[in-house]
């Protein structure tokens, strides 16, 4: 219980959360720390012992940086004004050390406003205290504990800006071939089959086998859900820009005009739409599942107009679901009519008992969870169990905070091991973490300073100064996740990046709790749906360390994590099995109309081949065709078509009894 000064404290560092964001900092540096430094005075200098007060100390660095601020100030003011003297009176070695006093003074004046708050109370670790290569908790998967880190610093454009017209969803800014054979060749090697239909047919399946106890293919009338990360900063946008679905603001550009609170997140790191875009035509041309049958959307916000302009554009009859508006072809989301979700703190940690989803998420048969890589600043990080913050009903998630490492004020934090986590809630629902059949973190631009940031480049190895430019798969949740955690803590440690909210002490605390049921807090009982206790939901651990980035498995152990790394190098042959090259060749190039592509087999093959255009559209050329061992020549005439002139990709895929393989050319079309 908070003692009426604590509530004080408390509702003045509540009040300039909620502001942080929304006014410019230097106004609200001035407010708290005036009101902090009058509240501070009026309750210790009647009583001085009152300074050791928890809502004194949590007043305190408001009072210090205020005073400081002012400090500074005068003293540079009066500074230049007396070097000013000086200089007339020509003592001129007098000025210039008053002058060099004022230039200090006024650096500090100018930075000091600008310093992002301090977290009270917060440990920072300098590493996990489960060490490196303990593993905990049980594997998921068809190859349990596999996550799947595709990185090709080609995929993004070093000289993206994140400025209007240069954003980081620009086509210019993402090598769409690249993107696309990254996603591919994940899918292939976290499922292991020899074709793209066996890899979903597996997937489905073994979804099927852990939620139903059947391993059954995916049935014509089911329904998927894609949760996106899209709802971040979506109190920016105004009515308008809401309805249209822009990527904000849609009028004004990003000039001095923009109120700061806009400019400042511009370009937040939230969902691109490639990743999603290669999802969506596996699911529809692989997996065979009926456009109308997949609804996309971070329930709680909208589609910016940047991604559905992509998607619409190739699956018109995807429901793209949509919390703002009907219009603009969007479909708006209900609320389902009775709450799904109670929290097992019953209470105790969050003020609201229970949530209800939306109906489309509780009516899906499976679901997909696209996050993004990135730190957090109550978190620490953000991820997929965090994702899901956008998929109830009310307006907000703030709520769910106390449950959270930094729950919102400094006098407080929530930091260390076996505490309530609702994210453990999450990762069991049965709408939410239990009906996801796969889990993704996009992080081609990965990590803005905090959740409502824009993405930054990378300063640890490989990245070196380039953006992230991968992408995280699995179908173990916790072990995607412990993986994208050592990424976040190795580059947000205070030292690759100013900020270290992902190496606050207990971030991790979740993981450990998913993993391990004897990590869970005692005498509490996680059951968010009503389906009783559960067991380990994946399997957790750490790296050896962030330059080999090796985990149990990687080492010869029998259980933990694997990480294998992808390229998607979509040039080069991608020979996921190590197999013979199949010595693609197409020609003429450039060609008018006729295309030969030639291509061997080794053995007997199923064999698709596709062309792909700069924005990487599918053309079907060869589908699913049986093949003999040998050399073989398809000819190709693009006049039917009706292709434009530009550069084009054309892949060859080979799935035989030994496994698969796959081969691209870039050719260019002239007329």
């Amino acid at each position: 219980m908070k003692t009426s000064g604590q509530g004080f404290a408390y509702r003045i560092f509540q009040a300039r959360q909620y502001l942080l964001n929304r006014v410019p900092y230097k106004v609200i540096f001035l407010v708290t720390g005036l009101l902090a430094t009058a509240w501070f005075l009026a309750r210790v200098i009647p009583k001085p012992s009152r300074a050791g007060y928890p809502c004194m100390r949590a007043a305190a660095p408001f009072m210090s940086g205020f005073v400081l601020y002012l400090l500074s100030f005068t003293s540079s003011f009066f500074a230049f004004k007396k070097a000013k003297e000086l200089m007339g009176r020509k003592s001129f070695v007098s000025a210039s050390l008053l002058m060099a006093a004022g230039l200090i003074a006024g650096i500090v004046f100018f930075t000091s406003h600008t310093k992002q708050p301090a977290y009270a109370n917060i440990t920072v670790m300098s590493e996990p205290p489960d060490g490196s290569n303990n593993p905990m908790g049980e594997g998921q998967g068809i190859f349990p504990g596999r996550v799947i880190w595709a990185w090709n610093p080609d995929a993004t454009n070093a000289a993206c800006a994140n400025e209007p017209g240069n954003s980081f969803w620009d086509y210019k800014n993402n090598d769409t071939l690249i993107i696309r054979n990254m996603v591919e060749e994940s899918i292939m090697e976290l499922t292991g089959a020899s074709s793209f239909q066996e890899a979903w047919d597996k997937m489905f399946r073994y979804q099927n086998l852990r939620k139903h106890g059947e391993s059954k293919s995916y049935q014509p009338d089911e329904k998927i859900f894609i949760k996106i990360n899209q709802g971040t900063v979506r109190w920016v946008l105004n009515n308008q820009e809401k309805d249209n679905g822009f990527a904000w603001p849609t009028s004004g550009g990003m000039n001095a005009i923009q109120p700061a609170w806009r400019r400042n997140h511009y370009a937040a790191t939230e969902t691109g739409p490639f990743v999603v875009l290669n999802i969506l035509r596996h699911l529809v041309h692989y997996a065979g599942v009926p456009q109308e049958n997949i609804s996309i959307g971070d329930p709680m916000s909208h589609i910016f107009k940047h991604n559905f302009q992509v998607w619409h554009d190739e699956f018109p009859n995807v429901q793209y679901v949509d919390k703002t508006t009907e219009r603009f072809n969007r479909t708006y989301i209900l609320d389902a009519l009775e709450p799904s979700v109670n929290y097992s703190d019953k209470g105790e940690v969050l003020k609201q008992k229970d949530e209800r989803l939306f109906e489309a998420m509780e009516e899906a048969d499976y679901m997909i969870n696209v996050a993004c890589l990135k730190s957090h600043a109550h978190g620490g990080i953000t991820l997929c169990a965090k994702n899901h913050f956008g998929s109830i009903t009310r307006g907000e998630a703030a709520h769910l905070h106390p449950s959270l490492i930094s729950p919102g004020n400094l006098d407080q934090s929530n930091d260390g091991y076996k505490k309530y986590r609702v994210k453990v809630d999450i990762m069991r629902h049965k709408y939410l973490g239990a009906n996801t059949m796969l889990f993704i973190v996009e992080g081609l631009f990965g990590g803005g300073a905090n959740e409502v940031r824009p993405p930054r480049k990378w300063n640890m190895p490989p990245f070196n100064g380039h953006w992230s430019s991968s992408i995280f798969m699995s179908l173990d949740q916790v072990a995607l996740e412990s993986v994208c955690y050592d990424f976040l803590r190795t580059e947000f440690n205070g030292t690759n990046q100013p900020e270290n909210y992902p190496n606050w002490y207990g971030v991790d605390d979740y993981l450990h709790q998913a993993a391990d049921p004897a990590s869970r807090p005692d005498n509490l009982q996680y059951d968010p749906d009503g389906e009783g206790a559960f067991g380990s939901l994946g399997v957790h651990e750490h790296w050896n360390n962030h330059i080999d980035k090796e985990y149990s498995i990687n080492l010869g152990k029998s259980s933990g994590i694997e990480l294998v790394q992808v390229s998607g190098m979509p040039v080069s042959t991608a020979e996921i099995h190590h197999e013979k090259p199949i010595m693609l060749t197409a020609y003429p190039n450039p060609f008018t109309d006729q295309l030969n592509i030639s291509f061997e087999t080794s053995m007997p093959a199923q064999v698709n081949i596709q062309m792909i255009d700069a924005s990487g559209r599918i053309l079907q050329i060869i589908e699913n065709q049986f093949f003999p061992a040998g050399q073989h020549r398809v000819q190709w005439s693009a006049a039917t078509e009706n292709l434009k002139p530009g550069m084009y990709l054309v892949s060859v895929y080979v799935s035989s009894g030994s496994g698969y393989r796959h081969q691209s050319h870039k050719v260019q079309l002239i007329k």
